[in-house]
C-alpha cells in the first residue's frame, strides 16, 4: 500500500486493513476524496491564514495555528459524509447549506484578500469622509470647552480687577480685638466686687483680599494650561482622527468597501460570482461522488461486517434469554 493510500486512509478515516482486501475500485473512490480532500485543505489553510494575518493580527506561528484550525474543521466536516455508510437526503441538505455557507466566507475573504489595494483605496474615501465628520464634530466640542474657559477667565479676571483696586487702597485693614479684664475692688460700703475693665487692641494686618488674588491667579494660570492644553490638541485633531480611523479598520468596514466594489464594477462581480461558484463546487465534490457513484466494495465490505456483528450480537442476545427461561 503506498503512501498515497496511506494518506487517504488517514485523512478519509477509512480503515487501511480492510481496503488492502478490496478491489482497485475501492482505491481509485479513495484517491478521488483523498483529492478534494487535499484541494480544501490547500484553500481553507490559505484562508485561515490570509484571515488572521489581516484582520486578527496574529504573528506567524498564530495564524499557522488559525490555518491549522481551519483544516481540522473541512477534514472533520467531509468525514461525516465519507464515512456515512447510508445516503439520506437530510445528510445532503444539511451538507449543502454548509457547503453555501463556507463558499461565501472563503470567496469573501480571499476576495478581500486579492483585492487588497482596491479595498485600501476604497477604504482611504471612506476614511476621509469619517475624518472630516469626526474632525467637525470633535472641534466643535473643544470650541465649546474653550468658550466655557475664557467665559470663566474673563469671570476671574474681573473679580481680580476688584479686589486688586480695593487692595491698592487699602493694603492694610485696621484688626480690632477686644478684651475684658476682670479686678476684684473693695466698694465703699465695704463689700468686694468684680469689676470687668474692657480693653480694645487695633493691629495693622495685610488686606484679606491679597490672598483671594493670589488664589484667583492661581485659578487663572491652571485655565491658562488647559487654554493651551485644547488648543494644541485642537491643532493635531485632523491627525489625530485619521490615526485613529486607519487603526480601526476592520473585517465589516473592509466588507463593507468590498461590496461596494463588487456592486459597482461588474468585472469585479464577475470575479466574485466565478470564485464562488468555484468554491461551492469544491465543496460540494465530496457528497456529489457519495451520492452520484456507486458503491465500491469496501464500503459493501464495511455494510456487510456490520450486518455480520448485528447478526452475532442478536444470537448472543437470544441464548442468554433462552438460558434464562431455562
Amino acid at each position: 500500500m503506498n503512501w498515497w493510500i496511506k494518506l487517504g486512509c488517514k485523512l478519509t478515516g477509512w480503515n487501511s486493513n480492510v481496503l488492502s482486501q478490496c478491489s482497485e475500485a475501492s482505491r481509485s473512490q479513495l484517491s478521488k476524496y483523498t483529492s478534494a480532500l487535499i484541494i480544501l485543505i490547500l484553500i481553507w489553510s490559505i484562508t485561515g491564514f490570509c484571515f488572521a494575518q489581516r484582520y486578527i493580527g496574529l504573528p506567524i506561528w498564530g495564524c499557522a495555528f488559525v490555518s491549522v484550525f481551519f483544516i481540522t474543521i473541512v477534514i472533520m466536516i467531509e468525514r461525516q459524509i465519507i464515512l456515512t455508510t447510508e445516503k439520506s437526503f437530510s445528510m445532503l441538505a444539511f451538507r449543502a447549506i454548509i457547503a453555501f455557507v463556507m463558499a461565501i466566507v472563503g470567496s469573501t475573504i480571499f476576495d478581500q484578500t486579492m483585492f487588497g489595494k482596491d479595498i485600501d483605496k476604497q477604504m482611504a474615501n471612506t476614511i476621509e469622509k469619517q475624518v472630516a465628520e469626526l474632525t467637525t464634530q470633535r472641534v466643535r466640542i473643544i470650541d465649546e470647552k474653550l468658550a466655557a474657559l475664557h467665559m470663566e477667565s474673563d469671570s476671574i479676571s474681573r473679580i481680580n480687577a476688584l479686589l486688586q483696586e480695593d487692595a491698592n487702597k487699602n493694603p492694610f485693614i485696621i484688626q480690632t480685638s477686644r478684651t475684658n479684664a476682670t479686678t476684684r475692688m473693695v466698694m465703699p460700703n465695704g463689700s468686694v466686687e468684680t469689676v470687668n475693665t474692657p480693653s480694645v487692641t487695633r493691629n495693622e494686618v495685610p488686606n484679606p483680599k491679597l490672598a483671594q488674588i493670589e488664589a484667583n491667579n492661581k485659578k487663572l494660570q491652571n485655565i491658562s494650561e488647559q487654554e493651551q492644553k485644547w488648543t494644541e490638541k485642537k491643532q493635531t485633531m485632523e491627525e489625530d482622527v485619521r490615526k485613529e480611523c486607519k487603526e480601526s479598520v476592520g473585517f465589516l468596514e473592509e466588507l463593507e468597501a468590498m461590496w461596494s466594489i463588487i456592486t459597482t464594477r461588474p468585472l469585479a462581480g464577475i470575479f466574485y460570482g466565478v470564485f464562488f461558484l468555484l468554491l461551492m463546487s469544491l465543496e460540494l465534490f465530496v457528497v456529489v461522488s457519495k451520492t452520484v457513484d456507486k458503491e465500491c466494495d469496501y464500503e459493501t465490505a464495511i455494510k456487510g461486517a456490520q450486518k455480520v456483528r448485528i447478526a452475532q450480537l442478536s444470537s448472543a442476545f437470544n441464548k442468554a434469554e433462552y438460558r434464562q427461561v431455562i
